[in-house]
């Protein structure tokens, strides 16, 4: 029987909180930490799951209309071009994730999956390298579905050419390994660089 440990053809990973870091402590959250009360995790939380911001992630809204809905739902008092500036100035980078990109390149096929909205995409792949170098991105605001929903990994898994079960994918998040790995991929949820980068040895990747 073959080794289901070196049946793995592509890798896609998730953006943030693997391929780079989020600060809820900058940016726009010091505008939504008062009104969305909660610690870290409980924010990000009600954040993503804000009916506006899910809204904009699924490509029903544009970046101004966004812009227009959430000025308006919390009341901040801000123009579209500080708007946008505060909304991506959340990343950092992830420690190892840019080398461990890089190391992966001409191993196996790369793919992204995220839930994610035009204005962050932009600013992500003009600012880390490593996330421009995965040429073969899904994105929510593309294909009009949010994780943990099944169309998403389905769509991850086409746009590398790869079917799921030939599929790890790496996310933070349970529900969205949970979901990766009811489509049949293979999942893990991601804790460090150092601890993905010992998942792909023991699958014969790296």
């Amino acid at each position: 029987m073959k080794d289901s440990k070196t049946d793995i053809e592509a890798v896609i990973f998730d953006l943030g909180r693997v391929l780079v870091d989020i600060d809820t402590s900058r940016g726009i959250f010091r505008f939504f930490s008062e009104l969305l009360a909660g610690d870290d995790g409980l924010l990000m939380h009600k954040l993503m799951h804000h009916k506006v911001i899910r809204e904009y992630n699924t490509g029903r809204l544009t970046p101004n209309e966004f812009y227009k809905k959430v000025r308006g739902e919390f009341s901040l008092d801000l123009d579209f071009e500080t708007f946008s500036g505060l909304w991506c100035d959340i990343f950092l980078p992830m420690p190892g994730m840019e080398g461990l990109v890089y190391d992966l390149k001409n191993k196996t096929a790369l793919g992204l999956l995220s839930d994610t909205d035009p204005l962050h995409w932009n600013h992500l792949r003009s600012t880390y390298p490593h996330v421009a170098a995965i040429d073969k991105p899904t994105l929510s605001y593309e294909i009009g579905f949010g994780k943990p929903e099944k169309q998403c990994y389905l769509a991850a898994a086409a746009n590398v050419g790869k079917p799921p079960e030939k599929c790890l994918f790496i996310d933070d998040l349970p529900a969205n390994v949970e979901g990766a790995i009811a489509t049949g991929m293979k999942s893990v949820q991601f804790q460090s660089a150092e601890q993905i980068r010992c998942v792909l040895e023991d699958y014969r990747i790296l």
